[in-house]
């Protein structure tokens, strides 16, 4: 194994002095014109910082070839250090980085039961030039130890894991293909074996909880709802466990059974054995209310979301709304081109969505609606602790740029943009490269957007008589549209025109 390892060493070494470059896949795989360019997409788009640490010059020349060009061993683990100190939103150390591969790779060994001691730790005082070659040693001497008991991806999985877990950044992450597979499906709209449900991860008790349950799906059939927090998976236990090998667990083929283990309300357990089925799921729903008032819920922005919205405002349309309710509680995000083209379809072509910033690197961009004309009638958007990310971004944007009244709740407050790099075997690394601004240059990471009407509701009572949120978000549709005075609870908070953050005209 050794020998192999210097031969692999020497040839990496002549193929980076070829040169190369780095291809990320991101979030916005759509880009059809004229949309504008991904927000993700960080191929060109090097972070230079004149405070770069002198031992991340040779994991940057290792790093030059594109990283789904190659096989998932040790040598991934160098390409993805030098992306990471690079790219990533704020400075990181490679001794940090290669520290945190050996915990990784220690972790996966003991989840194997084999002796992690076999994988030595780097010695504080070793060089940074020699740090990466450390790591390698590591690494095959401990494939020579362990044999067939462990692949060499498992153990560069282990690395990668170790490695992005050293950031402390809950949305920086490895990906095997198989995690990676549900991602993208989920993206894309589905047709996948399930029980149809999206989870989520608690952010304060870090417990695996179901964020909605698709109506008429196998799940919500079997009488699991919102907020259901989800203890056994199949028998094992899964408290605070990762929330896409959880997903994982879940899904099967069509018409297998999976048994669940639910907590609702303290220690009130309850068991559910659920069919799988073929789930796919639009993005958006639309329908009409009483007084000519359109709805339309976007459940996650994905790669056809802004497609969904444009038939869904035409049928509203049709209909004769005189104003649009635009809900978007406990969507936890997506792709954020999908949130630029749902603006561009209500937002005069040329209006400011986001700003997207890294200081780190002087980053500093502006993304405009395209194409489109400003939507004549009101709207209202409701949103609650569960809406995240591209859900966010809309909400502020309609609120910054066509002064419409949010109604709810504080949203989640994740303003992290992240990039996507594939791997050859079909894995992926997830990682935090800038965050983003509203147009009037609010900075909303971990603090949310405060609605314009303030009304607090458990999400279990989404779409329920009990649904105090549209109810309020009815009233207040009724008092844009000159149907009532919109008389009602919650606190109301005055609305300002929106701003260049950037002046970019």
């Amino acid at each position: 194994m050794k020998k192999y390892y210097y031969i692999l060493t020497v040839c990496f070494l002549l193929i980076s002095a070829a040169g190369g470059f780095c291809i990320g896949q991101n979030f916005c795989k759509k880009d059809p014109p004229p949309k504008p360019a991904g927000l993700i997409s960080q191929t060109g788009d090097p972070a230079t910082p004149s405070n770069r640490q002198a031992d991340g010059d040779k994991a940057k020349k290792k790093a030059s070839a594109d990283i789904s060009s190659f096989g998932v061993d040790i040598m991934i683990a160098d390409k993805c250090c030098a992306m990471l100190m690079e790219e990533y939103i704020n400075e990181v150390s490679l001794r940090k980085l290669v520290a945190g591969a050996v915990k990784g790779m220690r972790e996966t060994a003991a989840e194997r039961k084999l002796d992690p001691s076999a994988i030595a730790e780097i010695p504080a005082d070793t060089p940074g030039r020699e740090l990466l070659d450390a790591l390698h040693k590591s690494y095959y001497d401990a494939m020579d130890s362990y044999g067939d008991r462990i692949t060499e991806s498992d153990l560069a999985y282990g690395a990668l894991d170790g490695m992005l877990d050293s950031l402390k950044d809950p949305y920086s992450v490895a990906m095997d293909p198989a995690t990676y597979k549900i991602l993208s499906e989920y993206m894309s709209g589905g047709n996948y074996g399930g029980i149809g449900v999206y989870l989520e991860k608690n952010k304060k008790t870090g417990r695996l909880t179901v964020l909605n349950a698709i109506k008429d799906g196998p799940a919500y059939k079997a009488g699991i709802r919102s907020g259901d927090v989800i203890v056994k998976i199949d028998g094992e236990k899964i408290l605070k466990t990762d929330l896409e090998l959880a997903s994982h667990k879940i899904r099967g083929k069509s018409g297998t059974k999976t048994r669940l283990v639910i907590e609702r309300g303290a220690g009130n357990l309850k068991e559910f054995t659920v069919t799988r089925a073929i789930i796919h799921e639009k993005s958006v729903e639309r329908s009409m209310k009483p007084g000519k008032i359109g709805y339309v819920k976007i459940s996650v922005f994905g790669e056809d979301t802004g497609k969904e919205f444009s038939e869904a405002l035409k049928f509203l349309e049709s209909k004769g709304a005189r104003g649009i309710i635009m809900d978007l509680r406990s969507n936890s995000g997506g792709y954020i081109n999908s949130a630029i083209d749902v603006c561009s379809r209500i937002m005069e072509s040329g209006s400011l969505i986001v700003s997207v910033v890294n200081p780190r690197n002087g980053r500093n961009e502006v993304y405009r609606s395209y194409g489109n004309e400003k939507i004549t009638m009101p709207l209202v958007v409701i949103v609650n602790g569960n809406s995240a990310s591209a859900s966010e971004i809309t909400a502020g944007a309609i609120r910054d740029i066509l002064s419409a009244p949010i109604v709810g709740e504080r949203t989640f407050g994740k303003a992290a943009v992240q990039t996507i790099k594939e791997l050859k075997d079909g894995g992926a690394i997830k990682f935090t490269v800038a965050k983003y601004l509203t147009p009037k240059g609010a900075d909303i990471d971990k603090t949310g957007l405060t609605p314009d009407i303030t009304v607090k509701m458990d999400p279990k009572n989404i779409g329920t008589a009990a649904d105090v949120q549209m109810q309020r978000a009815v009233s207040e549709m009724k008092r844009l549209t000159g149907q009532g005075q919109g008389a009602g609870s919650g606190k109301d908070k005055k609305i300002e025109r929106p701003v260049d953050p950037l002046n970019d005209l």
